[in-house]
């Protein structure tokens, strides 16, 4: 395991850093990729990380390696996202798949309605966490990628 940690993200990281991206550059793109990655909507991640990348100008290898680490933390967040968005907007939906089974045979068009909702709730929730866990991510994140600056700079092997 920690062959597979140095190949692919102390070396490449370490890499970027001899190239002459700043510590703070380099930890901005890594926590956004770890912020966006635990929206709680499966197959949006690497669209949104592509767009943030574009817009405010991170390394997109960067934050998409920020997504794909957390990659199995979104799925262990997308329910506590969908209770935190119900109990803020106040809904009282019920996503168990027997109802939800029984509310597509009745109507699917409140079914869709329903679970549409909740998702959308779900990340009105994630976006009221996210500066948080962005700024919570970047204040571990960047410390480390300094003391990896510092190896790179002094030559030591990482």
């Amino acid at each position: 395991m920690n062959a597979y940690i140095h190949k692919y993200l102390i070396n490449p990281l370490g890499a970027l850093l001899a190239q002459g991206i700043t510590p703070s550059r380099l930890a901005l793109s890594l926590a956004s990729g770890v912020t966006i990655g635990i929206f709680p909507i499966v197959g949006t991640t690497t669209a949104i990380c592509t767009m943030a990348a574009i817009a405010f100008r991170m390394n997109l290898l960067v934050i998409q390696l920020g997504n794909w680490i957390v990659y199995p933390l979104q799925f262990a967040l997308i329910v506590p996202f969908l209770i935190l968005g119900e109990k803020l907007f106040g809904s009282t939906s019920n996503l168990s798949p027997a109802h939800v089974a029984n509310l597509m045979r009745a109507d699917i068009m409140l079914a869709v309605r329903t679970v549409s909702q909740m998702i959308l709730h779900g990340a009105l929730a994630w976006a009221l966490c996210a500066p948080l866990v962005l700024l919570l991510s970047y204040a571990v994140i960047l410390p480390l990628i300094r003391i990896l600056h510092s190896r790179v700079t002094s030559g030591r092997p990482s």
